[in-house]
């Protein structure tokens, strides 16, 4: 693919500015599974390219970070261990492109999340670079490879600028071509003929070119994760907590929501959880007491009681799985309550943290429970629905094009929190849902803010506990009975 048949348009060739739209949708690659072509480079052959809106610096910075933190690109990867590091003494450049010498070169040692089924895999990953284009090779190091690793010798990325001749490359040039490049096991037969190989290689070159064009327009993630757990910790945890429960509550779910992201998304919680408590308890030196309101299914309550930790859970209505989830290591338990609960005038002094995950009416007032439980009481919740203190929906939030409705929301709730005393933190969860910001309250500032009473006292008076599902029906079917006619 020449450069002239490939321009792209971008914001150095105009004086208007580019829609960053615009840019992710020219990915269009030509690919070339079934015929692949030769590169430049001795025993390699490429498999697809594209034209790319983006500098090297922005292929570079992309790669580096994929180079040590692989589990964006690959997601059955925990993380990357670099095990050595070399870098060439030279100037880092090879201006006519003679040279093969790697400018540098690591091991790394991927890391898989199914650890009980996967091994760890070794591989050198080196980085090359001339005039015309930079590269980065990532080679195996054993022979049996993990089934989410290519079935190749070598894969290779590369940033091709499309001239040999650096007099005639701008400095601000944002646009290069993009190659993904392989050395098969089978030279005779280079071509990858598997269609989940091929969906999967196309995938990354199209998560690259993403990445490459996110890096020009100076992105900034918007959600900060692993705030408050060390990533490292967090995984860990998750990766024991879901090969102990997650395979039997799936097959097992009787509830008529999929369980793939109900059962998955409270095993997520839940490990988020442990590694707080385990972090409060090596200055209480015992586990942590709580109570989950409005716990809904009751899973999260039933994990965390699996777990060893004293607490229950309340919710307006029963759920259908409640019986198999209040059995404890063999044992019927009591940790399932049904309770229409009014939040003005309950407290759970002997309680160390409330819970609240997707607790809808409930949520704005947890902080406030909490505080009036005692210096020792905290809170973890994690907004969803967007009540107010009067148990309604009919909150006004203020958004805008840069702040959306849900973290309008959320600093509602921090606002509550920090009015009833408590420094807030804050941490956005790895879970399978958009409303994923915890909120969470360990450590107290402050008396309960004066405007915040009278509002309790306001809100208290008008709060109506929240209509179950199978009462709403009730009256839906109530509704539609029609009178008889007399005769």
């Amino acid at each position: 693919m020449s450069k002239k048949q490939g321009k792209i348009s971008n914001a150095s060739d105009a004086a208007v500015a580019v829609d960053p739209q615009s840019l992710f949708q020219q990915f269009a690659p030509t690919l070339y599974f079934e015929k692949p072509k030769t590169s430049p480079k001795a025993n390699w052959y490429i498999i697809a390219e594209q034209v790319v809106p983006a500098t090297r610096d922005a292929f570079w910075e992309t790669i580096r970070r994929w180079t040590l933190e692989p589990q964006f690109v690959i997601p059955p990867i925990e993380k990357a261990e670099i095990k050595s590091s070399s870098t060439e003494s030279s100037d880092g450049h090879d201006h006519d492109g003679a040279s093969d010498a790697p400018i540098d070169t690591m091991i790394r040692e991927l890391i898989p999340k199914r650890k009980s089924k996967d091994a760890n895999l070794a591989e050198k990953v080196e980085y090359f670079e001339n005039d015309k284009e930079a590269r980065v090779i990532y080679e195996p190091l054993e022979s049996k490879l993990p089934f989410y690793y290519p079935k190749v010798k070598a894969y290779s990325f590369v940033y091709d600028s499309g001239s040999d001749d650096i007099s005639e490359q701008s400095d601000d040039e944002e646009q290069g071509t993009l190659r993904l490049e392989i050395i098969p096991f089978d030279t005779l037969q280079p071509s990858v003929t598997d269609p989940k190989m091929q969906y999967a290689l196309k995938t990354i070159l199209h998560k690259l070119f993403k990445w490459c064009i996110q890096q020009r327009l100076g992105y900034k993630k918007k959600a900060h994760h692993d705030v408050l757990v060390p990533k490292d910790t967090y995984q860990s945890m998750y990766q024991y907590i879901k090969a102990k429960y997650g395979p039997h509550l799936v097959a097992n779910w009787t509830e008529k929501t999929d369980p793939k992201k109900f059962v998955y998304e409270d095993l997520a919680i839940a490990s988020y959880l442990l590694c707080i408590w385990k972090k409060e308890e090596e200055k209480t030196k015992r586990k942590q007491t709580f109570i989950d309101l409005g716990c809904g299914n009751g899973l999260l309550t039933f994990l965390l009681s699996s777990e060893g930790y004293e607490g229950h859970g309340i919710d307006i209505a029963d759920r259908k799985i409640w019986p198999a989830l209040s059995e404890i290591n063999g044992q019927k338990k009591d940790i399932l309550r049904v309770e229409a609960l009014y939040p003005a005038k309950v407290t759970y002094p002997d309680t160390e943290w409330l819970i609240g995950n997707h607790a809808d009416e409930l949520v704005p007032w947890i902080p406030i429970i909490a505080s009036k439980s005692g210096d020792n009481c905290k809170f973890m919740v994690i907004p969803c629905c967007f009540y107010g203190l009067d148990g309604t929906r009919s909150l006004s939030l203020p958004s805008s094009e840069t702040v959306g409705k849900y973290r309008a929301y959320t600093d509602y709730i921090k606002d509550i929190a920090v009015k009833a005393g408590f420094q807030v933190e804050e941490d956005y969860l790895r879970i399978p849902s958009t409303k994923n910001i915890a909120i969470i309250g360990r450590a107290r500032q402050q008396h309960q803010d004066a405007d915040l009473t009278q509002s309790i006292d306001r809100a208290s008076q008008a709060f109506v506990p929240r209509k179950t599902d199978r009462e709403k029906e009730e009256e839906r079917q109530e509704s539609l009975k029609k009178p008889k006619l007399e005769k």
